[in-house]
């Protein structure tokens, strides 16, 4: 039957219940304790109700919609909302309507205007004094707000602004309690609630990273929670999880965890699966029900939904009969209330008798457990089988499973002995205590206690055309106490704090009375740069740079430093694994992470007294490359790569395992030595400007020469010819093209021959970024742009570009000053010379330098300027051997001049003369 369309839309309503109408309405955006409701009010503000027939367009739409939902309201009593008030979460279709009116204002009557951008909502997690600060942000690509008012699950108002957010979920009104002051303890706890309860947020706290965990499974959990006057037993079942306590569990409905990590620094949001609290707890009723039988009482033990109170004789029954198998199945907490059932929780006392070996110390190891002694490993053996030891009295001794686990991760079996590593005396330091520490390794616990007493110590620094700062003085300090005694470390200082230097002071120091060589490795791009630091620091040091097709071990060996690439390394291995170096540096260490790896694998195999890592990322994504840097640096320090991941990577990566962390915190924490910018600024000047030389490729090299020697006969001609002057246009066609060649060879080469700028610069960036900086990238040449942006997005690496063509520069400069997750900022030279305030930048590269000084410096002032607070670093990226080193030098030679030009190119060029040109396209 067809439906009858005009009598479905016919109106209901008659004409004598028409409302009066109002001059002018205005619909005005209000919050309560339940949230954003709307009203609508006249001119001074007065709340009206006017009939919709009035009023046209999207106005009448939104008093339109009012009614029909103030009609629907008015057979419905709601007891929680006795207002009637109109909650714009109940009709988010409400805000659809009122984007379209410009009549829309909030509580004191201001517009209100409606944004085409989408922000998301981030809880900002601060420091401040002994305790945390949370609170919530908005962020959208040009800016962010404090404190948004959340409207409904997807819209969010600041700055009287609506904004369309990511959805928070069904309980985006919870937002306002998480904005709170909380303990550092309580963090986990606090974020797994928050994951929990919102959807699609994001939490900016220090330079921890989010990342989603694998699926954790809350194991069933036995919560003894006491035992009353009359011994009764109060039992509860609920679920737990490694590092929550079943209280969390059985308090809050979590359906994420979070798992902080700070050797990662990473956040890892895993869901939670429960186990199947109900099943478990009928398994326990029905064996209860058995014992209760068995002793045929009737009122034996008592339900109060989880919670089972069991009377003294079944109680009695129940622990020693059955506890035992389901501590293996359950996770137990409150043993220590079941003394009265001869069930104990128990804390061992370790006995030690150790004698030293070379990075073992061995000898024997006990437990004293409530005055019995064990065998270490008789009582672990008995542990793993039934998750208690026997006393000779007959009661059940319950240990604590970290505990457990610390043990099993320190000692190794040896015959009838135990091992354990001298890099695990400190964790063993904790279990036994100071005085007896001192006593069982006295040798050993000096060695570590050094390290504290390091600042106090006087070590006398070798000659260097260079005054060290104190932390680069304490650094050396570091390096030389580490190789007094024979032990590997990493430098892991902030890019721009002169971890080059430091090692060179320790090769001063070993030069010229050792006879080995030393090999430093490193990237190619910085085969230069190691070379230029060694002749500028301590030129006395002779170094043979071992690259090339020409390169020649027994030549090399003749120097006392030996400079060489990850990529040689590996090409070489075979030989290089039978020489015996004094010393073998990794410059850039990341380079070995991959354990699996060809070059990881050569650097394992290389020999030396000594070894000293340098990074600035020691640690890019997991503990696995922890493992490879020091399976390198001190080999005994974590047996196989099995045993690792056993010990350490699973329960800390996998299980969020804090003992597992602060042991391994705590191993490594003597052999890496980091000094971000923050912690040094006082120490370091306003400005640090360095120059990174770049070495040509072969390729690039045959290209650039073949192009010099074409311009060099032709500038010469036409100077010859016009003269100078008249010869200006084609001497900056030839010095256009030698800088493009030497910058990004690529782009004069329909990408045949590749840019060791681009991948110098690559590495450069990722090492500031990782430690949390911000960074400028300033280049002459818009392909130098587009080829950086290229790698950035293969890199994943967020970034910004502004050239002369991008026209909202403002929003472009508010994004990467507000916008965390924006670490770099691409512009060309002349573009972001002049009119910006770029502050949230420390680290600046300029690409293709030009011999205009000023205009570098006016680039360098977009973050050098009031309102920094950080101290700057620029760098200046020359490829050696072209015309980039020779303006270097020319700028250096005129800087007078120069610095009395105005910034544009073309007046920089008037001021060469033939002597210059000779100078700059000549040999």
């Amino acid at each position: 039957m067809a439906i009858d369309l005009f009598e479905q839309l016919k109106r209901k309503r008659v004409l004598t219940s028409r409302k009066p109408g109002v001059a002018a309405v205005f619909f005005c955006l209000n919050f309560d304790e339940i949230g954003a409701y709307l009203t609508v009010t006249d001119q001074s503000g007065n709340e009206v109700d006017p009939g919709y027939e009035q009023y046209s367009g999207a106005t009448r739409d939104v008093l339109k919609s009012l009614e029909t939902i103030r009609e629907k309201n008015s057979f419905r009593i709601d007891w929680e909302r006795p207002h009637n008030r109109i909650y714009l979460a109940e009709y988010e279709y409400l805000i659809w309507q009122l984007q379209h009116c410009d009549n829309v204002v909030d509580a004191e009557r201001r517009p209100l205007r409606f944004s085409d951008e989408q922000g998301k909502i981030i809880l900002r997690i601060a420091p401040q004094d002994d305790a945390l600060h949370s609170v919530a942000m908005l962020k959208t690509p040009g800016q962010s707000f404090e404190k948004p008012q959340i409207v409904t699950e997807n819209y969010a108002l600041a700055d009287r602004t609506m904004f369309r957010t990511q959805p928070l979920g069904e309980n985006f009104r919870e937002l306002a309690l998480f904005e709170t002051r909380l303990l550092p303890a309580n963090l986990e706890r606090f974020l797994s609630l928050l994951y929990s309860y919102l959807e699609n947020i994001a939490v900016s706290y220090e330079q921890y990273r989010q990342i989603e965990g694998e699926p954790k499974r809350a194991e069933a959990a036995l919560i003894f929670e006491k035992v009353d006057s009359n011994n009764s037993l109060y039992l509860r079942v609920s679920t737990s999880l490694h590092g929550f306590d079943a209280e969390f569990f059985d308090n809050y409905d979590v359906s994420k965890i979070a798992l902080l990590n700070d050797l990662e620094k990473t956040i890892a949001v895993c869901d939670v699966e429960h186990e199947d609290v109900y099943a478990c707890f009928a398994d326990i009723e029905k064996l209860l029900k058995k014992h209760r039988k068995a002793s045929e009482e009737k009122n034996a033990y008592y339900r109060e939904e989880n919670l089972l109170i069991l009377e003294e004789n079944l109680a009695n029954e129940f622990v020693h009969k059955e506890l035992t198998h389901l501590i293996t199945r359950f996770a137990v907490f409150g043993a220590e209330k079941l003394k009265s059932y001869n069930v104990r929780a128990v804390a061992p006392t370790l006995n030690l008798s150790l004698s030293h070996g070379i990075d073992f110390l061995e000898g024997d190891a006990s437990l004293d457990i409530e005055g019995q002694t064990f065998s270490l490993f008789d009582a672990l053996n008995q542990y793993r089988k039934y998750s208690y030891i026997a006393l000779n009295d007959g009661t059940h001794a319950i240990i604590n499973k970290e505990y457990v686990d610390k043990l099993s991760r320190l000692f190794e079996k040896q015959k009838n002995k135990v091992k354990v590593s001298f890099f695990d005396l400190p964790v063993v330091e904790e279990l036994i205590g100071e005085n007896v520490a001192q006593k069982t390794f006295p040798r050993a616990r000096e060695i570590f206690l050094g390290f504290n007493n390091l600042h106090d110590t006087e070590v006398a620094l070798p000659q260097l055309n260079a005054t060290l700062r104190s932390y680069q003085h304490q650094g050396y300090k570091w390096i030389h106490y580490l190789h007094e005694n024979g032990l590997g470390g990493c430098l892991a200082d902030d890019m721009g704090l002169g971890k080059t230097l430091q090692a060179i002071a320790m090769l001063a120091n070993v030069y010229p009375q050792e006879p080995r060589s030393s090999l430093i490795v490193m990237p190619r791009t910085l085969l230069f740069n190691w070379g230029n630091e060694i002749r500028k620091f301590r030129p006395e040091l002779t170094f043979y740079t071992y690259h090339g097709t020409s390169r020649d071990l027994e030549e090399a060996k003749k120097a006392q430093i030996i400079l060489t690439t990850y990529a040689t390394v590996r090409n070489d291995i075979e030989t290089l694994k039978d020489e015996e170096f004094y010393y073998v540096i990794l410059d850039e260490s990341q380079n070995i992470k991959n354990i699996q790896s060809q070059v990881s694998r050569a650097a394992m195999l290389l020999k030396a007294q000594h070894r000293l890592a340098l990074s600035g990322t020691p640690i890019e994504n997991n503990l696995g490359e922890l493992y490879t840097l020091f399976r390198f640096l001190n080999p005994a320090m974590f047996g196989s790569t099995e045993d690792f991941t056993r010990q350490y990577a699973t329960p800390i990566q996998k299980d969020g395992d804090k003992e597992a962390l602060h042991e391994l915190k705590k191993k490594i924490y003597p052999f890496i030595l980091r000094r971000v910018k923050a912690e040094v600024l006082t120490e370091l000047p306003e400005k640090i400007e360095q120059i990174l030389y770049v070495d040509m490729s072969p390729e690039q090299q045959a290209f650039y020469e073949q192009r010099r020697l074409f311009y060099y006969k032709t500038v010469k001609e036409q100077i010859k010819e016009q003269g100078v002057r008249k010869s200006q246009f084609f001497i900056l066609q030839a010095l256009s093209e030698l800088r493009q060649i030497a910058s990004i060879p690529d782009a004069k080469s329909d990408n045949a021959i590749a840019s060791p700028k681009r991948e110098l610069l690559q590495e450069q960036i990722m090492d500031v970024i990782a430690s949390g900086h911000k960074v400028l990238v300033f280049a002459n040449f818009l392909a130098s742009l587009e080829g950086v942006a290229e790698d950035l997005a293969q890199a994943d690496i967020e970034y910004l570009m502004m050239t002369g063509a991008t026209r909202d520069r403002e929003a472009l400069v508010q994004r990467f000053q507000n916008d965390e997750s924006v670490k770099v900022f691409l512009m060309t030279l002349k573009t972001g010379g002049v009119g910006l305030n770029l502050t949230a930048a420390d680290y600046i590269f300029i690409y293709d330098p030009w011999w205009n000084i000023a205009a570098e410096n006016q680039a360098i002032d977009r973050t050098h300027r009031i309102g920094q607070d950080k101290t700057v670093f620029s760098y200046k990226l020359i490829t050696k051997g072209t015309i980039e080193e020779k303006i270097l030098k020319l700028q250096e030679l005129k800087r007078e001049l120069f610095d009395n030009l105005i910034s544009s190119d073309g007046a920089s060029i008037k001021a060469l003369d033939e002597e210059d040109v000779e100078f700059v396209l000549g040999m």
